[in-house]
C-alpha cells in the first residue's frame, strides 16, 4: 500500500524546482505578512459585522470579552456563533493568503495545493463529511452519555428550541468546514506537497506532517498532541491516497463539528491536565478510521465514481 501513496497523484507534479531551498525560505515570511494582513482584514469584518448587526452600542466590548474569557464564550450561542465566524473568516483567509505567496513563489497554480484533479471535488468532500460523522457520532455521543463527569451535550445546552438547535447545528457545520478547509490547505496541501519535494517516503512524510500539525495548536496535553498526531498522519494518508485534500477536509471538518455538538463547547484554550492513558488507545485507532475510510473510497467501486476519486488510481 505505500507503493500506492508514493505514485500519489497529489505528488506527480512534484520537480526539482520544488526543491528551491531560496524561495521557500522566502515564502515563511511573505507569506506570514499575507496571511497576517489577510487575517485581520476578515477578521475586522466580522467583527463589526455582528457589532453593528446586534444594535447594541456595548456589543463590541462583550464580544471582545468572549474572545478573552470561556466562561462568557460558552455563555451565549451568540458569542459561541461569533467566534466560529471569527476563527472561519480570519482562518480561511490567512491559509489562502499564505498559500497564494507560496504558490507564486514555486511557480504553481494555487489549485495545485487543492488538487490533482482537474477541479476541486466537492462530492469527495461530501463523503469525508457524512462517513467519518457516521462513524464518530455514535462513539462521541456515547462517551458523552457514558461518562458521569461530562455535561450534557452543547447541542443540548446552547440553544432549547429545536429550529435553534437546527440553525445551530447548520451554523458549525458550514463555519467548521471553511476552518478545516484553511488548515487543510496549508498542512495537507502546502506543507505536505513542499516535504515530499525531498521526503518521498511515505511513513516519514505523514509522521512529519503530523509532528508539524500538533505542535502548531500548542496545546500543553501530551495526550491531546497524539491525538492530533495521528488525526494528521490520517488526513495525510488521505490525501496521498485520494490525490487532493477534498476528502481530509470533509473527515476534519466532522470531527471538529461532533466535538462542538456532542462534547464540549467552543474553547480557545485548552488548560493543562493529567495525562489520560486513554489517548494511547484513541490515537491508533483515529489513525486507522482514517485509513480505513479513505481506502473504503479508494475500493468501493460506486462510491469512488460518485466522488469522482478515480485520479487515485491512476
Amino acid at each position: 500500500m505505500t507503493t500506492e501513496l508514493e505514485r500519489s497523484a497529489f505528488l506527480a507534479d512534484l520537480t526539482s524546482k520544488d526543491r528551491r531551498i531560496g524561495r521557500i525560505l522566502l515564502t515563511l515570511p511573505l507569506g506570514a505578512l499575507a496571511a497576517l494582513v489577510a487575517g485581520i482584514i476578515a477578521g475586522g469584518v466580522v467583527f463589526f459585522a455582528f457589532a453593528v448587526l446586534s444594535g447594541d452600542p456595548g456589543a463590541g466590548d462583550r464580544l471582545m470579552q468572549a474572545t478573552r474569557d470561556p466562561a462568557v464564550l460558552a455563555s451565549s450561542l451568540t458569542f459561541s456563533l461569533f467566534v466560529f465566524c471569527i476563527l472561519a473568516a480570519a482562518n480561511g483567509a490567512m491559509a489562502l493568503a499564505f498559500t497564494a505567496v507560496g504558490a507564486g513563489l514555486m511557480t504553481r497554480r494555487l489549485r495545485s495545493y487543492f488538487t490533482a484533479a482537474p477541479r476541486f471535488r466537492w462530492r469527495l468532500m461530501l463523503a469525508g463529511l457524512v462517513l467519518f460523522a457516521a462513524i464518530g457520532a455514535p462513539l462521541y455521543l456515547g462517551l458523552t452519555l457514558l461518562d458521569p463527569t461530562s455535561a450534557k451535550p452543547p447541542i443540548l445546552t446552547q440553544v432549547s428550541t429545536l429550529p435553534g438547535r437546527l440553525a445551530y447545528a447548520l451554523a458549525t457545520t458550514v463555519l467548521l468546514l471553511i476552518a478545516a478547509a484553511a488548515e487543510e490547505l496549508v498542512f495537507r496541501g502546502w506543507l505536505l506537497k513542499l516535504t515530499a519535494a525531498f521526503l518521498r517516503r511515505p511513513w516519514p512524510l505523514l509522521i512529519l506532517n503530523g509532528l508539524l500539525f500538533a505542535a502548531i495548536h500548542m496545546d500543553p496535553n501530551l495526550d491531546a498532541f497524539l491525538v492530533r498526531m495521528a488525526m494528521g498522519m490520517g488526513l495525510g494518508w488521505m490525501t496521498l491516497r485520494l490525490g487532493g485534500i477534498e476528502f481530509a477536509i470533509g473527515a476534519h471538518a466532522a470531527n471538529n463539528i461532533l466535538i462542538l455538538l456532542l462534547v464540549r463547547p467552543m474553547t480557545l484554550t485548552d488548560p493543562p491536565h493529567a495525562f489520560e492513558p486513554s489517548s494511547l488507545v484513541v490515537a491508533p485507532l483515529m489513525l486507522l478510521a482514517f485509513i480505513t475510510l479513505a481506502e473504503v473510497v479508494v475500493r468501493v467501486g460506486p462510491l469512488r465514481r460518485w466522488t469522482r476519486a478515480e485520479i487515485a488510481s491512476t
